[in-house]
């Protein structure tokens, strides 16, 4: 109804700037109703962050920034994504965090943003990867990484994560990662060139027409020796999957923290005033 108004009156001033003082009153109306939802919202995720109920209280901060930007509203979105295991894109919400006026002003919102992003930077889980070749794709969970090069790192959220390796000219390899709060991992890996396939032997018929002839064969069969079952056990030791040649070197770095989930961060934390 108020915007309704607001409209109506905002019609009216172009005809009679007499109506001017009453677009002002109502705009401020709207602006009041707009900020009283906005706020109830953010005390209503507030509330939902002191029983532990995370995801909810994630959906009514971001709904309450919808309506006004607020620093202390972003902080608390940060810390909820953090609760729920994923410090990347609380990272991302804590750039946005640092970035507004009242914050990059410097003090305790300043502060404050420092102390979880060290928090988040432990939380996050890093796959480090040395490829060949250095013009491979890499995409993870669907999406294109931005990284390039030999070598290149990924920041990951805990959990399950799939990785795609692909490249035009090569054989592309697909693996399946779980990675915990705060590890740190390595991996080697190495694509396998397409092979090319080898055109049929020509033979010179008495006709002079040329037509295909199998080569012949007279080898044993192959597994018939002795360099087969070394062949066979050699890859059973190194692990090499069917079809895919892929040398994997895993390192796994983690901080102690990262596993006992002495990292997380603690209830007071949680901004209340609006």
């Amino acid at each position: 109804m108020v915007r309704l108004l607001y409209l109506v009156l905002a019609l009216s001033t172009i005809c009679d700037p007499a109506w001017a003082p009453l677009l002002s009153t109502a705009a401020a109306q709207d602006d009041a109703t707009t900020a009283q939802r906005a706020r109830g919202l953010f005390q209503h995720g507030v509330a939902l962050a002191k029983s532990e109920r995370w995801a909810e209280a994630l959906a009514a901060f971001r709904r309450s920034a919808e309506l006004v930007p607020r620093a202390s509203t972003s902080y608390n979105i940060a810390n909820a994504l953090y609760r729920l295991d994923r410090p990347v894109d609380a990272l991302a919400e804590l750039d946005r965090y640092e970035e507004m006026p009242e914050v990059r002003a410097g003090g305790e919102a300043w502060e404050r943003g420092t102390a979880l992003r060290e928090l988040l930077d432990r939380a996050v889980a890093e796959i480090r990867l040395a490829i060949t070749p250095a013009s491979a794709r890499v995409s993870v969970d669907g999406r294109l990484s931005a990284a390039t090069g030999p070598e290149r790192t990924l920041r990951l959220n805990p959990g399950t994560h799939s990785i795609h390796i692909t490249h035009e000219d090569y054989a592309s390899t697909l693996r399946e990662v779980q990675v915990a709060r705060g590890s740190r991992r390595a991996y080697t890996i190495a694509l396998q060139p397409h092979t090319p396939v080898a055109s049929p032997a020509l033979a010179i018929t008495p006709t002079g027409v040329s037509t295909a002839e199998a080569p012949q064969d007279d080898r044993k069969p192959f597994v018939k020796r002795p360099g087969f079952w070394v062949m066979i056990g050699a890859i059973v030791v190194v692990g090499v999957g069917a079809g895919v040649a892929v040398a994997l070197t895993r390192k796994d770095d983690a901080p102690q923290c990262g596993t006992t989930g002495d990292c997380a961060t603690t209830q007071g934390l949680t901004v209340t005033s609006f």
